[in-house]
């Protein structure tokens, strides 16, 4: 299974810096359509995936860089069932 998570991340993965360490990191739905009443809002929010490897003390407030963005994980990472993968909220600052 970790073979295919790091061909997956290889394959798929955006470069991004943690911790003065590199690593590679998958990022979904960039943004989030949210009804409030009679208006469509859109979330500042990504869903990012880690390796549990890259960062294994991953928590709220812990900055992720891109060549292009900077993110700050905004919810409790949460590992998958295998415990490869840290999915959490990001968002850009």
């Amino acid at each position: 299974m970790k073979m295919a998570v790091d061909s997956l991340f290889n394959q798929m993965g955006k470069p991004a810096t943690y911790k003065n360490k590199a690593i590679r990191i998958i990022l979904t739905e960039p943004d989030e359509i949210v009804g409030v009443g009679f208006v469509n809002t859109h979330s500042s929010s990504h869903r990012g995936r880690i390796r549990i490897s890259d960062a294994p003390e991953l928590k709220i407030g812990d900055k992720i860089d891109t060549d292009d963005e900077t993110f700050t994980v905004h919810s409790e990472p949460v590992k998958d069932i295998h415990k490869l993968i840290w999915s959490c909220d990001l968002i850009c600052v």
